[in-house]
């Protein structure tokens, strides 16, 4: 997802981790953001505010350089101009102070004038952030309607390895981007995504499986996080970084698949069911390593058929994906899935075929889908996986309501 044009205001206090601020910008200029920054007198007692003038290519403000003439900057102007205001890093200082109303910084002038959602980013010492004092505040802030990014477990500058260190840049950026898309519809609903190919063992060193790669599941995942939703993936691979808020389970065999989508799914939550799952699986599982003396010179492997899990799964709204080779019977078989069990189908109520050729493989980062619904098809040429996701998660949306 491109920024393009949004006004991004940076508000940096007092931290070691300030130098890491300067990185943010350098992504978010990647992502053709334009970006303004407002500098606490601590925090420029690190760093000169030449730099950040220098990477965002915008004035800095700060308690040296505030004006109230036309065209210059000030804490009034600054919040004005701003689509999202990040605090990056927040001191404890600071968080203390915003929760009790204290303006007595620019960085807090301009928070209490900002109008539009404000992200913060703490950055400190274990002892610090974990005081109960620290603890009631950012709850408080929370409460406010505060989104608070938890920082990361590192060595951190007191030379302790410990929770403390401001988030990573591309955890930042994630909130940032949900943000801006995030809907009424999606938010806190509970999405249960599956994702790769099941891992059936032989023994223990060799197993059936297939080529999966859980780039379509992760980029599912990633969509819908951005819409606001609860987001669970239950995967044997996961190929992209994801958002830590992004529940991510990892499986390997059809069973373990089965197990935790049990666990997770609930009456109202919705399904979408993009791993690959083994058609069949070993009939017996040996334990240790299967000898090649004992094999002998061929080697004959006795599979049963796996079990339909999909077919066997209850919930508010089912998705199911389908792989075919063979154009001629693939829309078929997909329609197939979206009648009841009781008619041989699976229950679903919206199906996403993948034609695999030598245009369309199985692990590309884009693909081309048609979605199926009981009386609509929706044909999306190829285009990368996150945009394919968007158009599901649409798809999902309108025929969710006219269920």
């Amino acid at each position: 997802m491109n920024l393009e044009n949004k006004k991004i205001l940076l508000l940096v206090t007092g931290s070691i981790a300030i130098y890491k601020s300067l990185d943010l910008i350098s992504s978010l200029k990647k992502l053709n953001a334009k970006i303004f920054v407002v500098m606490s007198d601590d925090a420029i007692k690190f760093i000169n505010p030449l730099c950040f003038e220098a990477m965002s290519g915008n004035k800095v403000l700060h308690s040296n350089s505030q004006k109230f003439i036309l065209n210059s900057p000030n804490h009034i102007s600054y919040a004005s101009l701003a689509d999202i205001a990040i605090v990056a890093p927040a001191s404890i200082n600071t968080i203390a102070k915003l929760n009790y109303g204290i303006a007595d910084t620019i960085i807090l002038e301009t928070l209490f004038a900002s109008k539009c959602p404000i992200l913060i980013a703490p950055s400190a010492n274990i002892n610090m952030l974990e005081s109960p004092q620290t603890k009631a505040n950012i709850k408080s802030l929370q409460k406010l309607g505060y989104t608070i990014i938890p920082p990361r477990v590192t060595l951190l500058a007191c030379n302790i390895t410990a929770k403390g260190a401001m988030a990573s840049i591309e955890e930042i950026i994630f909130h940032i981007k949900r943000n801006f898309l995030q809907k009424s519809f999606w938010r806190n609903k509970s999405i249960i995504i599956t994702g790769g190919g099941s891992i059936e063992n032989i023994d223990d060193i060799r197993h059936i499986s297939n080529n999966s790669s859980g780039k379509q599941a992760s980029n599912l995942a990633l969509a819908l996080y951005f819409l606001g939703a609860n987001v669970t993936l239950i995967s044997s691979k996961f190929p992209i970084t994801l958002p830590i808020e992004i529940k991510k389970i990892k499986v390997n065999s059809s069973s373990e698949f089965k197990n935790e989508m049990k666990k997770e799914l609930k009456k109202d939550s919705i399904l979408i069911m993009a791993a690959a799952i083994s058609d069949y699986i070993p009939q017996k599982y040996h334990k240790g390593k299967l000898k090649k003396e004992y094999i002998g010179k061929s080697w004959k492997l006795d599979l049963i058929q796996n079990e339909d899990i999909l077919k066997n799964l209850h919930c508010s709204f089912k998705v199911g994906f389908k792989a075919e080779s063979d154009e001629e019977t693939a829309k078929l078989k997909a329609k197939k899935m979206l009648e009841s069990t009781k008619d041989g189908g699976k229950g679903c109520d919206m199906v996403i075929l993948n034609i695999i050729n030598k245009n369309n493989k199985i692990g590309d980062d884009s693909n081309k889908v048609t979605i199926y619904t009981k009386s609509k098809e929706i044909k999306i040429n190829k285009e990368d996986k996150f945009n394919i996701s968007i158009k599901i998660a649409n798809f999902i949306e309108q025929n969710y309501s006219a269920k």
